[in-house]
């Protein structure tokens, strides 16, 4: 490990091709850019796939970095390129990337054990990621919502599907575990992965011919524009959960031993909405303005960097859209596969 950590180094000091502000630049490119190209893609748990990104970026820069401190600046300047781009992204968009950073400070803090700093970030970003809408969904709805979940489950089998289903499982903790349980794999998948990257590098270095990314080639997917955000309740999410929410009421009346339940639902409800109004019309304007506050305190700071780093962005699309075009000859996953390695490292190692 010390020995590619030393190459490494050398390779990237010697042909500029790597540099703390290129990496930067491609961890803010993927926060504001690369969520919509994973969304043309249809691919499932995108937020999943931008957070382990993200660690492979923080991981790199604590790689090429003397202090961690480094990670902090990233993670501001990526906030700011993050404002510019997509200045409407809601504010848990903004946390999530700062925690991000966070994490990579405290973990990377002692910079001798790479492997596991790399393994913990992607087990703590990734659960981080898994546990949020949890969060989110039980603030917003209660617990009143997961015993929803139950009923419907057992309601709909019993009465629609015609099986019997064990009464006592408890199946939102069940879907609760699995939600999370697939970001925390995913967590050690990548955090695994990222302490590997000197050697992945070294040999995409040695390997990776130089290719002209400025030929026309056919462009990834693009992903529809929306003309306003919506709200959650026309969201997936808010709509499976207004589906579960009438069924269940209807199912309080067909089976007495739900009789109860109905008001707990209609108050979930009621305190959602309500929720959501105090949230659109007094917090979130609130948080939105001192979040501003900070935003113009740095905007001049980091106003070089971030410019330049906007400047970057066409090519990246560029490289993007070449790695595309060149997965055309795989299939399904193992396509999705090639294209997101590929552009990883055509991203940081062209010219």
């Amino acid at each position: 490990m010390k020995d590619n950590f030393t190459n490494l180094q050398n390779y990237s000091l010697s042909t500029k091709d790597l540099s703390i502000f290129r990496i930067t630049a491609l961890w803010a490119f993927s926060e504001s850019a690369f969520g919509g190209i994973l969304h043309a893609l249809s691919l499932p748990f995108r937020g999943a796939f931008i957070n382990a990104a993200a660690v492979l970026f923080i991981s790199l820069i604590a790689l090429f970095s003397e202090k961690s401190k480094e990670i902090l600046k990233a993670t501001l300047i990526v906030i700011l390129v993050k404002a510019a781009v997509s200045p409407h992204s809601p504010l848990t968009a903004y946390l999530a990337v700062f925690i991000q950073g966070l994490l990579g400070f405290l973990v990377f803090y002692n910079k001798k054990f790479f492997r596991l700093s790399a393994l913990i970030l992607g087990i703590l970003t990734l659960l981080y990621s898994g546990i949020q809408k949890i969060i989110v969904l039980t603030v917003l709805f209660g617990n009143t919502l997961w015993k929803s979940i139950n009923i419907f489950i057992k309601g709909v089998s019993k009465e629609f599907l015609q099986i019997g289903i064990h009464p006592d499982l408890n199946y939102s903790l069940i879907i609760i575990l699995s939600y999370v349980g697939i970001h925390v794999i995913m967590g050690i998948i990548i955090g695994l992965y990222a302490g590997k990257l000197p050697d992945k590098i070294n040999l995409y270095s040695e390997t990776l011919h130089k290719i002209d990314f400025s030929e026309n080639v056919d462009a990834i997917p693009k992903r529809e524009k929306r003309k306003k955000k919506r709200l959650w309740i026309l969201r997936p999410t808010g709509l499976v959960i207004i589906i579960v929410s009438l069924i269940v009421l209807l199912l309080t009346f067909l089976f007495p031993e739900y009789s109860d339940t109905k008001y707990e639902v209609l108050v979930m409800i009621i305190r959602s909405l309500i929720l959501t109004f105090i949230w659109y019309v007094f917090l979130s304007t609130f948080f939105r303005k001192l979040f501003q506050k900070f935003l113009n305190r740095n905007k001049s700071k980091y106003a070089e960097e971030v410019n330049e780093m906007l400047n970057l962005f066409p090519q990246f699309r560029k490289i993007v859209a070449f790695c595309w075009k060149d997965s055309q000859s795989e299939r399904g996953i193992k396509r999705i596969k090639y294209f997101l390695s590929r552009s990883f490292y055509y991203l940081l190692l062209s010219n």
